[in-house]
Protein backbone atom coordinates (compact mmCIF):
# COMPACT_ATOMS: atom_id res chain seq x y z
CA UNK A 1 0.00 0.00 0.00
CA UNK A 2 1.17 3.63 -0.20
CA UNK A 3 -0.13 5.82 1.77
CA UNK A 4 -0.61 9.55 0.20
CA UNK A 5 -0.82 12.42 2.12
CA UNK A 6 -2.58 15.77 0.60
CA UNK A 7 -0.04 18.01 2.51
CA UNK A 8 1.16 21.41 2.40
CA UNK A 9 4.08 23.13 2.54
CA UNK A 10 3.59 25.83 5.46
CA UNK A 11 5.63 24.98 8.86
CA UNK A 12 2.54 23.80 10.61
CA UNK A 13 0.58 22.18 8.32
CA UNK A 14 4.30 20.43 7.00
CA UNK A 15 4.89 18.99 10.89
CA UNK A 16 1.17 17.66 11.04
CA UNK A 17 2.13 15.47 8.06
CA UNK A 18 5.30 14.31 9.08
CA UNK A 19 3.91 13.77 12.93
CA UNK A 20 1.21 11.33 11.05
CA UNK A 21 3.83 9.80 8.61
CA UNK A 22 5.85 8.62 11.87
CA UNK A 23 2.57 7.59 13.45
CA UNK A 24 2.08 5.28 10.44
CA UNK A 25 5.10 3.71 10.41
CA UNK A 26 5.37 3.16 14.19
CA UNK A 27 1.74 0.87 14.06
CA UNK A 28 3.57 -0.78 10.80
CA UNK A 29 6.74 -1.70 13.09
CA UNK A 30 4.08 -3.45 16.20
CA UNK A 31 2.40 -5.22 12.92
CA UNK A 32 5.57 -6.62 12.10
CA UNK A 33 4.64 -6.78 8.40
CA UNK A 34 5.89 -5.05 5.13
CA UNK A 35 6.21 -0.96 5.51
CA UNK A 36 3.88 0.73 3.80
CA UNK A 37 5.17 3.75 1.00
CA UNK A 38 4.44 6.81 2.61
CA UNK A 39 3.72 10.10 0.28
CA UNK A 40 3.43 13.54 1.69
CA UNK A 41 2.72 15.50 -1.41
CA UNK A 42 4.10 18.96 -0.92
CA UNK A 43 7.78 17.14 -0.74
CA UNK A 44 7.24 15.88 -4.65
CA UNK A 45 6.52 19.66 -5.28
CA UNK A 46 4.42 18.83 -8.09
CA UNK A 47 2.17 21.83 -9.22
CA UNK A 48 -1.29 21.31 -8.33
CA UNK A 49 -1.23 18.56 -6.13
CA UNK A 50 -3.71 19.14 -4.36
CA UNK A 51 -5.98 18.45 -6.83
CA UNK A 52 -5.29 14.96 -6.89
CA UNK A 53 -4.92 14.50 -10.29
CA UNK A 54 -1.38 15.49 -11.41
CA UNK A 55 -0.04 13.09 -8.61
CA UNK A 56 -1.78 10.02 -10.55
CA UNK A 57 0.99 9.49 -13.20
CA UNK A 58 4.03 9.96 -11.57
CA UNK A 59 2.49 7.84 -8.50
CA UNK A 60 1.68 4.88 -11.30
CA UNK A 61 5.14 5.39 -12.16
CA UNK A 62 7.14 5.41 -8.75
CA UNK A 63 4.59 2.50 -7.40
CA UNK A 64 4.34 -0.08 -10.05
CA UNK A 65 4.26 -3.17 -7.36
CA UNK A 66 1.74 -1.76 -5.15
CA UNK A 67 -1.67 -2.82 -4.43
CA UNK A 68 -3.52 -0.61 -2.66
CA UNK A 69 -3.31 3.54 -2.93
CA UNK A 70 -4.76 5.77 0.10
CA UNK A 71 -5.41 9.42 -0.28
CA UNK A 72 -5.78 10.96 3.28
CA UNK A 73 -4.90 14.91 4.40
CA UNK A 74 -2.82 15.87 7.37
CA UNK A 75 -5.85 16.03 9.87
CA UNK A 76 -6.88 12.26 9.11
CA UNK A 77 -5.98 9.57 11.62
CA UNK A 78 -5.17 6.06 10.54
CA UNK A 79 -4.92 3.44 12.64
CA UNK A 80 -3.38 0.86 10.34
CA UNK A 81 -4.34 -2.69 11.23
CA UNK A 82 -8.23 -1.37 11.10
CA UNK A 83 -7.59 0.03 7.63
CA UNK A 84 -5.74 -3.16 6.10
CA UNK A 85 -8.58 -5.27 7.19
CA UNK A 86 -10.85 -2.78 5.37
CA UNK A 87 -8.73 -2.90 2.40
CA UNK A 88 -8.77 -6.99 3.05
CA UNK A 89 -11.85 -7.04 1.58
CA UNK A 90 -11.50 -5.92 -1.44
CA UNK A 91 -9.62 -7.41 -4.62
CA UNK A 92 -7.21 -5.13 -5.77
CA UNK A 93 -7.15 -6.79 -9.38
CA UNK A 94 -10.51 -4.85 -9.62
CA UNK A 95 -11.26 -1.48 -10.30
CA UNK A 96 -12.93 -0.20 -7.22
CA UNK A 97 -12.47 3.02 -4.66
CA UNK A 98 -14.07 3.57 -1.40
CA UNK A 99 -14.49 5.78 1.05
CA UNK A 100 -17.16 7.94 3.36
CA UNK A 101 -19.47 9.07 0.92
CA UNK A 102 -20.87 12.13 0.65
CA UNK A 103 -23.78 13.48 -1.70
CA UNK A 104 -26.00 16.74 -2.19
CA UNK A 105 -29.08 16.85 -1.10
CA UNK A 106 -29.65 19.90 -4.03
CA UNK A 107 -28.04 21.44 -6.44
CA UNK A 108 -25.33 23.89 -5.23
CA UNK A 109 -23.31 26.53 -5.97
CA UNK A 110 -19.83 24.94 -4.85
CA UNK A 111 -20.93 22.20 -7.52
CA UNK A 112 -21.71 24.89 -10.27
CA UNK A 113 -25.65 23.65 -9.30
CA UNK A 114 -25.05 20.35 -11.31
CA UNK A 115 -28.24 18.10 -10.79
CA UNK A 116 -27.66 14.10 -11.25
CA UNK A 117 -30.45 12.26 -11.54
CA UNK A 118 -29.24 9.86 -8.97
CA UNK A 119 -27.69 10.97 -5.58
CA UNK A 120 -23.51 11.26 -6.88
CA UNK A 121 -21.16 9.65 -4.04
CA UNK A 122 -17.88 11.74 -3.56
CA UNK A 123 -15.46 10.95 -0.76
CA UNK A 124 -15.03 13.04 2.25
CA UNK A 125 -11.29 13.20 1.58
CA UNK A 126 -10.32 14.27 5.72
CA UNK A 127 -12.02 10.44 6.53
CA UNK A 128 -9.27 9.43 3.47
CA UNK A 129 -9.84 7.23 0.73
CA UNK A 130 -8.84 3.87 -0.81
CA UNK A 131 -8.15 3.11 -4.39
CA UNK A 132 -6.95 0.08 -6.46
CA UNK A 133 -3.54 0.03 -8.23
CA UNK A 134 -5.29 -0.74 -11.56
CA UNK A 135 -8.16 1.65 -10.98
CA UNK A 136 -5.18 4.20 -10.67
CA UNK A 137 -3.00 3.79 -13.61
CA UNK A 138 -6.18 3.33 -15.85
CA UNK A 139 -6.79 6.83 -14.43
CA UNK A 140 -3.06 8.36 -14.90
CA UNK A 141 -3.49 6.60 -18.61
CA UNK A 142 -6.44 9.08 -18.90
CA UNK A 143 -4.61 11.85 -18.13
CA UNK A 144 -1.61 10.89 -20.25
CA UNK A 145 -3.90 10.87 -23.29
CA UNK A 146 -5.07 14.54 -21.88
CA UNK A 147 -8.53 13.15 -21.42
CA UNK A 148 -8.82 14.60 -17.32
CA UNK A 149 -11.39 17.26 -17.51
CA UNK A 150 -10.16 20.76 -18.19
CA UNK A 151 -12.59 23.19 -16.19
CA UNK A 152 -11.76 25.86 -15.35
CA UNK A 153 -12.44 26.31 -11.80
CA UNK A 154 -11.07 23.99 -9.21
CA UNK A 155 -13.59 24.32 -6.21
CA UNK A 156 -14.12 21.48 -4.45
CA UNK A 157 -11.29 18.43 -4.90
CA UNK A 158 -13.62 15.45 -3.72
CA UNK A 159 -16.38 16.14 -5.64
CA UNK A 160 -14.76 17.14 -8.96
CA UNK A 161 -12.33 13.99 -8.37
CA UNK A 162 -15.21 11.55 -8.47
CA UNK A 163 -16.60 12.82 -11.10
CA UNK A 164 -13.31 12.48 -13.13
CA UNK A 165 -13.32 9.08 -12.10
CA UNK A 166 -17.32 8.41 -13.33
CA UNK A 167 -16.60 9.71 -16.55
CA UNK A 168 -13.35 8.56 -17.18
CA UNK A 169 -13.60 4.79 -15.93
CA UNK A 170 -17.65 4.13 -15.01
CA UNK A 171 -16.59 3.52 -11.63
CA UNK A 172 -18.57 4.66 -8.73
CA UNK A 173 -17.48 5.32 -4.95
CA UNK A 174 -18.29 2.55 -2.76
CA UNK A 175 -19.26 3.97 0.95
CA UNK A 176 -17.36 2.50 3.67
CA UNK A 177 -18.84 3.21 7.00
CA UNK A 178 -15.09 2.24 9.25
CA UNK A 179 -14.12 5.42 7.15
CA UNK A 180 -15.58 7.51 10.30
CA UNK A 181 -16.40 11.36 10.08
CA UNK A 182 -16.06 11.22 13.41
CA UNK A 183 -13.47 8.82 16.05
CA UNK A 184 -15.44 5.83 17.12
CA UNK A 185 -13.90 2.33 18.36
CA UNK A 186 -14.22 0.88 15.16
CA UNK A 187 -12.81 3.46 12.92
CA UNK A 188 -10.32 2.84 10.62
CA UNK A 189 -9.79 6.36 9.56
CA UNK A 190 -11.64 9.36 11.19
CA UNK A 191 -10.27 13.41 10.39
CA UNK A 192 -9.00 15.14 13.99
CA UNK A 193 -10.44 18.07 14.87
CA UNK A 194 -8.50 20.88 15.17
CA UNK A 195 -6.79 21.89 18.09
CA UNK A 196 -5.01 25.45 19.13
CA UNK A 197 -1.41 25.34 19.28
CA UNK A 198 -1.35 28.16 22.08
CA UNK A 199 -3.19 31.31 23.43
CA UNK A 200 -0.62 33.51 21.88
CA UNK A 201 -3.15 35.07 19.29
CA UNK A 202 -5.83 37.73 20.98
CA UNK A 203 -8.26 40.10 18.76
CA UNK A 204 -5.82 42.92 19.79
CA UNK A 205 -3.30 41.18 17.46
CA UNK A 206 -5.48 41.57 14.41
CA UNK A 207 -6.74 44.05 12.36
CA UNK A 208 -10.75 43.65 10.34
CA UNK A 209 -11.01 45.04 7.32
CA UNK A 210 -14.80 44.81 6.04
CA UNK A 211 -15.32 45.27 2.23
CA UNK A 212 -18.50 47.13 1.76
CA UNK A 213 -20.86 49.89 -0.52
CA UNK A 214 -22.89 52.16 0.03
CA UNK A 215 -26.00 50.76 -1.01
CA UNK A 216 -25.09 47.84 1.48
CA UNK A 217 -24.97 49.82 4.72
CA UNK A 218 -28.82 49.64 5.91
CA UNK A 219 -28.73 45.90 5.70
CA UNK A 220 -25.52 44.12 5.82
CA UNK A 221 -23.48 46.56 8.07
CA UNK A 222 -26.30 46.46 10.64
CA UNK A 223 -26.16 42.64 10.60
CA UNK A 224 -22.25 42.23 11.05
CA UNK A 225 -22.42 44.77 13.70
CA UNK A 226 -25.04 42.51 15.36
CA UNK A 227 -22.95 39.38 15.45
CA UNK A 228 -18.88 38.93 15.03
CA UNK A 229 -18.32 43.03 14.88
CA UNK A 230 -20.15 43.45 18.24
CA UNK A 231 -17.23 42.61 20.20
CA UNK A 232 -14.36 44.21 21.17
CA UNK A 233 -11.84 44.51 18.04
CA UNK A 234 -10.12 46.68 16.12
CA UNK A 235 -12.03 47.25 12.93
CA UNK A 236 -12.60 49.09 9.97
CA UNK A 237 -15.24 49.65 7.25
CA UNK A 238 -13.94 50.33 3.33
CA UNK A 239 -17.00 51.59 1.35
CA UNK A 240 -17.68 54.11 -1.68
CA UNK A 241 -19.29 56.64 0.69
CA UNK A 242 -19.96 57.87 3.94
CA UNK A 243 -23.60 58.15 4.97
CA UNK A 244 -25.69 58.42 7.98
CA UNK A 245 -25.98 54.59 8.49
CA UNK A 246 -21.97 54.00 8.22
CA UNK A 247 -20.00 57.56 9.22
CA UNK A 248 -16.89 55.91 9.66
CA UNK A 249 -15.97 54.29 6.41
CA UNK A 250 -12.87 54.67 4.72
CA UNK A 251 -13.50 55.80 1.27
CA UNK A 252 -12.20 53.28 -1.38
CA UNK A 253 -13.14 53.36 -4.75
CA UNK A 254 -15.83 50.63 -6.16
CA UNK A 255 -16.61 49.04 -8.98
CA UNK A 256 -19.95 46.86 -9.54
CA UNK A 257 -17.54 43.88 -10.71
CA UNK A 258 -13.87 42.52 -9.89
CA UNK A 259 -12.91 44.95 -7.03
CA UNK A 260 -9.25 44.40 -7.34
CA UNK A 261 -8.84 48.82 -6.97
CA UNK A 262 -10.85 48.25 -4.09
CA UNK A 263 -9.22 45.63 -2.10
CA UNK A 264 -5.90 46.96 -3.29
CA UNK A 265 -6.75 50.22 -1.98
CA UNK A 266 -7.55 48.61 1.48
CA UNK A 267 -4.06 46.52 1.55
CA UNK A 268 -2.52 49.95 0.98
CA UNK A 269 -4.38 51.71 4.02
CA UNK A 270 -3.68 48.50 6.25
CA UNK A 271 0.06 48.58 5.40
CA UNK A 272 0.10 52.13 7.19
CA UNK A 273 -2.35 51.00 9.82
CA UNK A 274 -0.58 47.79 11.00
CA UNK A 275 2.99 49.33 11.65
CA UNK A 276 0.99 52.25 13.42
CA UNK A 277 -0.85 49.61 15.81
CA UNK A 278 1.79 47.39 15.83
CA UNK A 279 -0.87 45.09 14.46
CA UNK A 280 -0.20 41.18 13.64
CA UNK A 281 -2.77 39.90 11.19
CA UNK A 282 -4.79 41.26 8.46
CA UNK A 283 -8.35 39.85 7.87
CA UNK A 284 -10.13 41.01 4.86
CA UNK A 285 -14.01 39.81 4.69
CA UNK A 286 -16.93 40.79 2.56
CA UNK A 287 -19.90 42.19 4.34
CA UNK A 288 -21.92 39.36 4.20
CA UNK A 289 -19.32 37.29 5.55
CA UNK A 290 -20.25 35.39 8.86
CA UNK A 291 -17.46 34.07 10.87
CA UNK A 292 -16.01 33.34 14.21
CA UNK A 293 -13.53 35.15 15.76
CA UNK A 294 -12.36 32.82 18.96
CA UNK A 295 -11.82 29.83 16.12
CA UNK A 296 -9.95 32.08 13.81
CA UNK A 297 -8.13 33.26 16.71
CA UNK A 298 -7.10 29.59 17.47
CA UNK A 299 -6.13 28.74 14.01
CA UNK A 300 -3.73 31.90 13.70
CA UNK A 301 -1.81 30.33 17.26
CA UNK A 302 -0.18 27.40 15.04
CA UNK A 303 0.65 29.86 12.13
CA UNK A 304 4.22 32.15 12.71
CA UNK A 305 2.76 36.19 11.88
CA UNK A 306 7.17 36.87 10.98
CA UNK A 307 6.71 34.98 7.81
CA UNK A 308 4.62 35.71 5.17
CA UNK A 309 0.97 33.72 5.59
CA UNK A 310 -1.76 34.12 3.69
CA UNK A 311 -4.68 31.21 4.95
CA UNK A 312 -8.56 30.68 4.01
CA UNK A 313 -9.99 28.81 1.70
CA UNK A 314 -7.97 27.71 -2.06
CA UNK A 315 -9.82 27.53 -5.09
CA UNK A 316 -7.87 27.05 -8.61
CA UNK A 317 -7.68 28.44 -11.88
CA UNK A 318 -6.44 26.20 -14.51
CA UNK A 319 -5.02 24.06 -12.63
CA UNK A 320 -4.68 21.23 -15.04
CA UNK A 321 -2.14 24.02 -17.02
CA UNK A 322 1.24 23.85 -16.18
CA UNK A 323 2.01 27.00 -17.54
CA UNK A 324 -0.79 29.75 -16.71
CA UNK A 325 -2.83 27.52 -13.97
CA UNK A 326 -2.95 28.90 -9.83
CA UNK A 327 -4.12 28.76 -7.15
CA UNK A 328 -5.78 31.26 -4.81
CA UNK A 329 -7.77 32.27 -1.91
CA UNK A 330 -11.48 32.83 -2.32
CA UNK A 331 -12.34 36.48 -1.21
CA UNK A 332 -15.83 35.85 0.01
CA UNK A 333 -14.75 32.93 2.75
CA UNK A 334 -12.17 35.86 4.44
CA UNK A 335 -8.66 35.91 3.64
CA UNK A 336 -6.05 36.45 6.73
CA UNK A 337 -2.79 37.97 5.86
CA UNK A 338 0.55 37.95 8.05
CA UNK A 339 1.63 41.75 8.56
CA UNK A 340 5.03 41.29 6.72
CA UNK A 341 2.67 39.89 3.83
CA UNK A 342 0.66 43.10 3.17
CA UNK A 343 3.75 45.05 3.92
CA UNK A 344 5.11 43.13 0.93
CA UNK A 345 2.44 42.93 -1.51
CA UNK A 346 2.17 47.17 -1.22
CA UNK A 347 5.93 48.16 -1.40
CA UNK A 348 6.96 45.33 -3.65
CA UNK A 349 4.83 47.12 -6.75
CA UNK A 350 4.26 43.46 -8.06
CA UNK A 351 0.47 43.30 -6.96
CA UNK A 352 -0.81 46.44 -8.50
CA UNK A 353 -4.24 45.39 -10.35
CA UNK A 354 -4.43 45.51 -14.00
CA UNK A 355 -7.92 46.96 -13.90
CA UNK A 356 -10.06 48.17 -11.46
CA UNK A 357 -12.36 45.82 -12.07
CA UNK A 358 -9.17 42.81 -12.54
CA UNK A 359 -10.65 39.60 -9.87
CA UNK A 360 -9.55 40.56 -6.75
CA UNK A 361 -8.66 37.69 -5.04
CA UNK A 362 -7.43 35.33 -7.99
CA UNK A 363 -5.07 38.37 -8.71
CA UNK A 364 -4.17 39.59 -4.99
CA UNK A 365 -4.17 36.62 -3.39
CA UNK A 366 -3.43 34.07 -6.63
CA UNK A 367 -0.85 35.58 -9.43
CA UNK A 368 0.02 38.23 -6.96
CA UNK A 369 1.12 35.81 -4.46
CA UNK A 370 2.67 33.45 -7.02
CA UNK A 371 4.89 36.17 -7.96
CA UNK A 372 6.16 36.80 -4.26
CA UNK A 373 7.04 33.32 -3.79
CA UNK A 374 3.91 33.10 -1.31
CA UNK A 375 2.23 29.31 -1.05
CA UNK A 376 -1.24 29.92 0.04
CA UNK A 377 -2.23 27.81 3.16
CA UNK A 378 -5.67 25.92 2.80
CA UNK A 379 -8.08 26.01 5.99
CA UNK A 380 -11.22 23.88 5.49
CA UNK A 381 -12.72 25.78 8.17
CA UNK A 382 -13.30 28.49 6.13
CA UNK A 383 -16.14 28.16 3.59
CA UNK A 384 -17.67 30.37 0.21
CA UNK A 385 -20.46 29.50 0.47
CA UNK A 386 -23.56 29.22 3.04
CA UNK A 387 -23.98 26.22 4.90
CA UNK A 388 -27.01 24.36 2.87
CA UNK A 389 -24.19 24.04 0.00
CA UNK A 390 -22.49 21.55 2.07
CA UNK A 391 -23.14 18.39 2.74
CA UNK A 392 -24.29 17.45 6.50
CA UNK A 393 -21.31 14.87 7.04
CA UNK A 394 -18.67 17.36 5.83
CA UNK A 395 -19.49 19.97 8.02
CA UNK A 396 -20.21 17.09 11.10
CA UNK A 397 -16.49 16.20 11.08
CA UNK A 398 -15.31 20.25 11.65
CA UNK A 399 -14.99 23.21 13.37
CA UNK A 400 -16.11 26.25 10.49
CA UNK A 401 -14.38 29.93 10.62
CA UNK A 402 -16.50 31.21 8.07
CA UNK A 403 -19.40 31.06 6.02
CA UNK A 404 -20.60 33.60 3.35
CA UNK A 405 -23.44 35.23 1.20
CA UNK A 406 -26.91 35.94 2.61
CA UNK A 407 -29.04 34.94 0.25
CA UNK A 408 -32.07 33.28 1.32
CA UNK A 409 -30.78 32.64 4.62
CA UNK A 410 -31.51 34.72 8.05
CA UNK A 411 -27.70 35.83 8.48
CA UNK A 412 -27.90 36.41 12.47
CA UNK A 413 -29.11 32.97 12.73
CA UNK A 414 -26.46 31.63 10.60
CA UNK A 415 -23.84 33.06 12.98
CA UNK A 416 -26.07 32.50 16.40
CA UNK A 417 -25.98 28.51 14.80
CA UNK A 418 -22.86 28.22 14.18
CA UNK A 419 -20.47 30.88 15.70
CA UNK A 420 -22.40 32.43 18.96
CA UNK A 421 -21.16 29.86 21.59
CA UNK A 422 -17.48 30.30 20.85
CA UNK A 423 -17.48 33.52 20.86
CA UNK A 424 -19.18 34.73 23.92
CA UNK A 425 -15.81 34.50 25.40
CA UNK A 426 -14.80 37.74 23.84
CA UNK A 427 -15.57 41.00 25.68
CA UNK A 428 -18.53 43.12 24.02
CA UNK A 429 -17.43 46.68 22.34
CA UNK A 430 -17.99 49.75 23.27
CA UNK A 431 -20.36 51.76 20.93
CA UNK A 432 -17.93 53.11 17.90
CA UNK A 433 -15.00 51.80 20.08
CA UNK A 434 -11.77 50.90 17.46
CA UNK A 435 -13.94 51.50 14.31
CA UNK A 436 -12.50 54.83 13.44
CA UNK A 437 -9.67 55.33 10.95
Amino acid sequence: MTIVVLSQKEGYNAAHADHMRKSIYEQADTLEGELPHIVLSHELDIKGSWTIVPLLIPLSNKFPDVEWFFFCLENTVIRLEKLLNVLGKFSASQDVWFGHMLYDREPTIIHHFAQHAKKFRYPHIASGFAMSAMLLRRLSKQVSEGNELKTDFSIDVSYEFANFVLNSTGVKLHHVSKFCIVSASDCATYPRFFHSCSSSVTQENIYFAVKTCAKNHLDRIPVVKNTWAKYDLNIGYFSDAADKNLREAYIVPNTTTGHCAKTYAILQEATKILKKRNINWLVIVDDDTIFSVVRLLNLLTCYNSKHSVAIGERYGFRIWDSHYGYPYLTGGAGVVLSAPLVHLMVESGVCTCPSTTTPDDMHLFGLCLLQLGVDVVHSSMFHQAQPVDYAHAYLASQEPISFHRFWSVDPEAVYNDWFAEADRILPIAATTKHTEL
